[in-house]
C-alpha cells in the first residue's frame, strides 16, 4: 500500500475479495459462533420491555415484507429489520466484546441478517462478510477507542455503522467502487454519545445505538447501490473520520489484512453487565466454588485490577442511579455475584438489596501494577475477602472468562444461549438454530435459519 492511496480502497477491496476458503478455521468458526451468540442475546432482549417497544415500533413504523424480526417472527422493511434486531441484541448487554475495540457484533449481524434475507447472500459469504467486518472494525476501534471515550462517542454508532455498511456491501453483492461509497456514507452517518452511562431514569439509547449503527450501515449501502458518492478521504482525508473521531491514525493498520484475522480476537460475555466488571465476577465466583462463603460475615473486600476498569466513574459507582447503570458498575457487580452466585441479567434485579448495598460499600477496588503493566494482554484481577472471623478468601484470573486466552467452549455458549432463552424456546429449537449456525458455509438462504428463530410464547419481563 502507498501512502497515497486511500484506507478506504485498501478495505473495501479487501472486503469484496477475500474468498471463504482463504479464510483460517479459527475465524470461521468465531464468525459462526458471533451469529449464533449474537441470535440468543436477541432473543433475550426480546423478552425485554424494550425488545416488545422495538418490535411494536419496527412492525408499525418501519413496515415492509423484506426482513424478519427475531422473537416475533414479523416482518418489516429492510431498514427496519436491521435497526430493531439490532436495539434487541445489546438489550441485555450480554452480546460479544473485543478488550481494544468494544462491541461491534450487535451493529453487524443485525445488518447482515437484514440484507442477506433480502440479497440472497449464500452462508460463505455471510462468513467472510462478518469476517472483513471485524477486520476493519477492530483495527479501526482499536487506534481510534481511548480518545472517543474521552470526547464521549460510541464505538456502536460510529465505527459500528461504517463496519455494517462494509459487511452489508459484500452481502448485497457491490462491486469495489459501490463499496468505497458505501463506507464513505456511512462514515458521515457515524454518530452518538456515551451520556447514557452517566445518567440514571429513562433512558434507551444505550441500545438504541447499536440499532442506528445496523440501520445506518444498511442505508449508507442502499444509497451507494443506488449511485450515491461519498469521499474518498472519509477515513483518512484532512477532514475524514480520523480528524473528527479520533486523534491520528497508523497509515499501515491495514497492511496485514488476510494474513491476520482480527476476529481472532473476539471475547464472549458469559455474565451480565459491563464487561469490565466480568473478572470481578469470576474471581467471586471461583472463591463460591471452594467452599460455602457467608457473605453477612464479609467485613472487607479489596479488588485489585486494570485501570480501564475503574474509569470513568460509573465503573466503580458504589451508588449507581438506576438499575441499568448498576450493571456498569464493578463494585455492583462483585456484590451482585457474592450474594447470587452468579450474574446473570436477571441477578442485577438484587442491584439494591440490603445486602448488596452493604456489600459494594465494603469494596475497596485499586489498580493492580502488574496487571496495568500488562494491559491489555491480562484483563483479570486479584479479589481478596476478609471475614469477621478473620479468615480470608482469595482468587486470581489473569484474563477473564470468554477472552482468547480463556475462551468459553461452544457447549458454554449454548448453554448461554438456553439460559437466555429457556422461557420462549425449547431445547429442540435452540438445538437447531445451534447446527444451522455452524453449518453456515452450506446454507443458501439465511430464513431457514430466521425462521427458527421465533417463539409463539412471548413473555414480557
Amino acid at each position: 500500500m502507498t501512502s497515497k492511496t486511500p484506507l478506504i480502497e485498501t478495505i473495501a477491496n479487501y472486503a469484496i475479495n477475500l474468498k471463504y476458503e482463504e479464510i483460517p478455521t479459527e475465524a470461521v468458526d468465531l464468525a459462526k459462533i458471533i451469529l449464533f451468540d449474537s441470535i440468543g442475546t436477541g432473543l433475550g432482549g426480546f423478552q425485554r420491555d424494550l425488545g416488545k417497544k422495538v418490535t411494536h415500533y419496527g412492525t408499525h413504523m418501519m413496515s415492509g415484507d423484506q426482513s424478519t424480526l427475531l422473537g416475533s417472527g414479523e416482518r418489516t422493511s429492510l431498514e427496519g429489520g436491521a435497526f430493531t434486531n439490532g436495539v434487541m441484541i445489546k438489550i441485555l448487554g450480554m452480546d460479544d466484546s473485543h478488550r481494544s475495540a468494544g462491541h461491534i457484533a450487535s451493529q453487524v449481524v443485525p445488518a447482515v441478517l437484514a440484507v442477506s434475507e433480502v440479497y440472497k447472500t449464500s452462508g460463505k459469504d455471510i462468513i467472510a462478510a462478518i469476517v472483513a467486518s471485524y477486520d476493519f472494525a477492530i483495527r479501526v476501534g482499536s487506534e481510534a477507542l481511548s480518545y472517543q471515550r474521552a470526547r464521549g462517542h460510541d464505538l456502536k454508532g460510529t465505527v459500528g455503522a461504517i463496519a455494517s455498511a462494509l459487511a452489508v456491501a459484500r452481502c448485497a453483492g457491490l462491486d469495489v467502487e459501490k463499496t468505497i461509497n458505501a463506507v464513505a456514507i456511512a462514515a458521515d452517518l457515524s454518530s452518538g454519545t456515551e451520556q447514557y452511562v452517566y445518567e440514571g431514569g429513562l433512558c434507551d439509547t444505550k441500545d438504541l445505538i447499536a440499532g442506528f449503527g445496523a440501520r445506518n450501515g444498511v442505508f449508507a449501502m442502499r444509497l451507494a447501490e443506488s449511485g450515491f458518492y461519498g469521499p474518498r478521504g472519509a477515513l483518512d482525508g484532512d477532514y475524514g473520520f480520523f480528524k473528527a473521531f479520533g486523534d491520528g491514525y497508523d497509515p499501515n493498520m491495514f497492511d496485514d489484512l488476510g494474513e491476520f484475522f482480527a476476529i481472532v480476537g473476539t471475547a464472549f460475555k458469559p455474565h451480565g453487565g459491563c464487561r469490565h466488571t466480568h473478572q470481578a465476577i469470576d474471581a467471586a465466583q471461583t472463591i463460591l466454588q471452594e467452599g460455602p462463603l457467608d457473605v453477612s460475615a464479609i467485613e472487607s473486600i479489596r479488588l485489585d485490577t486494570y485501570e480501564y476498569a475503574t474509569r470513568p466513574i460509573f465503573r466503580v459507582d458504589p451508588n449507581p442511579p438506576s438499575r441499568d447503570v448498576a450493571g456498569l458498575s464493578i463494585r455492583v457487580s462483585t456484590a451482585v455475584a457474592l450474594t447470587q452466585g452468579s450474574a446473570w441479567p436477571e441477578d442485577f434485579e438484587t442491584w439494591d438489596d440490603p445486602e448488596v448495598r452493604r456489600l459494594r460499600q465494603l469494596i475497596d477496588v485499586q489498580i493492580d501494577p502488574e496487571m496495568e503493566e500488562h494491559y491489555p494482554e491480562r484483563n483479570g484481577c486479584r479479589l481478596h475477602i476478609t471475614l469477621n472471623t478473620g479468615d480470608v478468601r482469595e482468587a486470581y484470573l489473569p484474563n477473564m472468562k470468554g477472552e482468547p486466552e480463556f475462551r468459553m467452549t461452544n457447549s458454554e455458549i449454548k448453554e448461554k444461549f438456553r439460559v437466555l432463552t429457556q422461557p420462549i424456546m425449547s431445547a429442540e429449537q435452540v438445538n437447531n438454530i445451534y447446527k444451522t449456525c455452524m453449518d453456515l458455509q452450506s446454507v443458501d438462504d439465511i430464513r431457514q435459519l430466521l425462521q427458527l428463530c421465533s417463539v409463539e410464547k412471548q413473555v414480557t419481563h
